[in-house]
């Protein structure tokens, strides 16, 4: 049956990943909701088969319910990939949830969360005690929400956990000071390759099964990662001494000044608070998790010391 799919962040780290992997999907249309048309249009990937995946670009925003709603009743939209993250986070996630549910079209929701428990009754409650991270929490209500929420659509909650690229926001202080400028504890985060994301995403999109309805499905590595595992593994493949921010008080405070200056002071303080976080527990999955991923992806995930020695060579990084 033809298949039409709504992507959001379609030129995000993600949505970059995943384009290419439904251009094979025949008699499909995915629909990208975008605030600049003409931009995203210029990165999609040219439609090399006769049959292969129409992308429709539509100027808009998220933010605006009856645009969104009107989109998914227009093209009849059958499965949504729901990625969202800004400070108007909840009231957008909560108005396209409900959009979804009014609009009497949308059979299947994948939605973008974290890999923590926020479904149980005991993990949201751990991160109520232990985060006040708006990025974070709404997705504990999200999260609940779908659960509860006596939704007419199906779901699939993809939790990834840290991204390899978020390294990338350090490169600069690793060039010109020789210091990893996020303070990461020795808890350890586990990290995780947009690409992988992407592909569990497309492989539940395109399930005819219905065996990943319902699933919270964490995608990431099986090790997590210390602070001074990262800055070890920078340090190799830089060839220089890499220090990392400590996690204290001292380096949360220089870590949300920082990230304040290139946003906002609200976007820092979240930031930061996130940050802290990972430092109370290990970010990370159970085994039985991990090999959950491996059946989804048909592989293991990509491996994180090999990106960063690849990206650390790569002459344009």
């Amino acid at each position: 049956m033809p298949r039409n799919i709504l992507i959001t962040a379609g030129s995000g780290h993600i949505g970059q990943e995943l384009l290419p992997l439904l251009q094979s999907l025949e008699a499909t249309r995915v629909i990208l909701p975008t605030t600049n048309a003409s931009r995203l249009k210029s990165s999609l990937p040219p439609q090399s088969q006769p049959n292969s995946a129409t992308f429709i670009a539509e100027e808009g925003s998220l933010t605006d319910p009856a645009w969104f709603q009107g989109l998914l009743e227009k093209y009849e939209v059958d499965t949504v990939f729901l990625c969202l993250t800004s400070e108007d986070e909840l009231f957008t996630t909560l108005n396209c949830l409900d959009g979804m549910q009014r609009s009497k079209t949308v059979k299947h929701l994948v939605y973008l969360s974290a890999c923590y428990d926020f479904a149980s009754t005991e993990g949201a409650q751990w991160i109520l005690q232990n985060c006040s991270s708006g990025h974070v929490l709404v997705k504990v209500l999200t999260e609940q929400k779908l659960v509860h929420g006596n939704l007419p659509f199906s779901w699939s909650i993809i939790r990834p956990t840290l991204f390899f690229i978020n390294d990338l926001r350090s490169k600069h202080s690793m060039i010109e000071r020789s210091v990893y400028d996020e303070p990461l504890s020795e808890q350890g985060v586990s990290r995780v390759a947009p690409s992988d994301i992407a592909l569990a995403i497309k492989n539940v999109i395109i399930d005819e099964s219905g065996k990943w309805a319902g699933r919270k499905i964490s995608i990431g590595s099986k090790k997590v990662y210390k602070g001074s595992e990262i800055a070890d593994i920078w340090s190799k493949a830089l060839g220089k001494s890499i220090e990392m921010y400590p996690a204290t008080e001292e380096g949360f405070q220089r870590f949300e000044t920082e990230m304040g200056a290139k946003k906002n002071s609200a976007w820092g303080r979240d930031m930061r608070l996130m940050v802290e976080l990972f430092s109370k527990a290990p970010f990370g999955m159970s085994e039985e998790e991990y090999l959950e991923q491996v059946e989804l992806l048909g592989k293991e995930p990509e491996d994180y010391e090999a990106w960063v020695e690849k990206t650390a060579t790569d002459a344009n990084w």
